[in-house]
């Protein structure tokens, strides 16, 4: 009865676990007021409030660029209609390596779905995560993602329409 119990703690501690939503406190769906005051008092990053220009290209979307600390090097909050979507954290190179974030990635939530020379991916229906090569850790919201994805597709179908039509006057 002993073996049979640490077996069954053995096969559960190596269960990957479930992809978090994001990193520490911040979590993707987050408004974009509650990221700013978790940045207020996060010292992974040197959060000085919002800045007095802000140029986005894109309705309904905001960007938090902060500087990060010790291991962070920038931290890059991307919002869209107020709730976070995309957190993207560069690493510091000096003092992290890809290797050893990619080995604790592998062993807290299992292989990864894709591999390949840019970098390891993981995913799952709520979320996609990526460790970017040199050394950048990407939390990104799927079924936002998908949404954007569809409409990129549809508008440039709409463009290919249009230039065919535009083409086809001459």
């Amino acid at each position: 009865m002993r073996c049979f119990l640490m077996v069954i703690a053995l096969s559960a501690a190596a269960q990957p676990q479930q992809l978090p939503l994001g990193f520490q406190e911040y979590r993707l769906g987050m408004s974009l007021q509650e990221v700013k005051e978790t940045l207020r008092r996060d010292s992974n990053f040197r959060y000085r409030g919002d800045p007095d220009v802000t140029f986005l290209l894109r309705p309904n979307t905001n960007l938090i660029d902060v500087e990060g600390g010790f291991f962070i090097r920038r931290g890059y909050f991307q919002f869209r209609e107020e709730r976070l979507i995309i957190l993207t954290l560069e690493l510091q190179p000096q003092r992290l390596d890809y290797f050893s974030l990619f080995t604790t990635l592998s062993k807290k939530y299992g292989e990864p779905t894709r591999l390949d020379p840019s970098g390891a991916f993981w995913e799952n229906e709520e979320v996609l995560l990526s460790l970017e090569k040199p050394l950048t850790v990407k939390y990104q919201d799927r079924r936002t993602m998908e949404e954007l994805r569809q409409a990129a597709r549809t508008e440039q179908t709409l463009q290919a329409l249009t230039r065919e039509r535009f083409l086809d006057q001459f």
